[in-house]
């Protein structure tokens, strides 16, 4: 791997990048923006020395602008159009994640949440993005009246169940639903789907 600092006015944004521009002030853009900040850049701009487009990196890319940087880290390559494209895509595309295991992530984000002095916003979540995580009900805001008084007739929890594991996970719904009388539930499938 080749690893080159190259001048911002180099680095051209690749005109067919599928990704949507974030722009200052969006949700994404800041946490990007503070991210950077926190971090600095630790996963380096892919540039393409044959056309030079950015290939990979367009986010960061723009923030770092924002903020006046002039020189950055690239990763280098020297691919033709078409490996180009297919770079930019792979390097793009969510297919070629992992999910996340919902268990790990819980249990690293209560492990942070646990350190004192320390925000856990720096992940990317937000505050109730962290509260869902966690599974912490949003907080009542109020000032004057007790919890008692003021206490939710209910908790809501969304579930988004892949529709081809429907079938598998209904059972243990059914048997939650028998031993807790209280929890209602409410079903949507998909469009289409009995």
């Amino acid at each position: 791997m080749l690893v080159e600092t190259i001048a911002v006015s180099q680095l051209m944004p690749a005109p067919y990048n599928p990704r949507a521009s974030l722009k200052p002030g969006d949700p994404a853009f800041e946490k990007l923006k503070r991210s950077l900040k926190e971090f600095d850049l630790v996963q380096p701009i892919v540039w393409n020395r044959q056309s030079g487009h950015v290939v990979g990196g367009h986010q960061r890319l723009e923030v770092l602008k924002h903020e006046g940087i002039t020189a950055v880290a690239c990763v280098v390559v020297d691919l033709d159009a078409a490996r180009e494209k297919a770079l930019n895509v792979a390097l793009n595309n969510q297919e070629l994640a992992s999910d996340w295991d919902p268990g790990k992530l819980k249990h690293l984000i209560d492990d942070l949440c646990a350190l004192p002095d320390f925000d856990a916003t720096l992940t990317g979540f937000d505050a109730q993005q962290l509260r869902d995580l966690m599974f912490v009900p949003e907080p009542l805001g109020m000032d004057e009246v007790t919890r008692e008084e003021a206490a939710p007739e209910h908790v809501t929890a969304q579930l988004e169940i892949p529709y081809l594991r429907w079938a598998a996970v209904r059972p243990h719904l059914d048997t939650l639903l028998a031993t807790e009388p209280t929890i209602r539930l409410h079903v949507q499938l998909p469009q289409g789907c009995s």
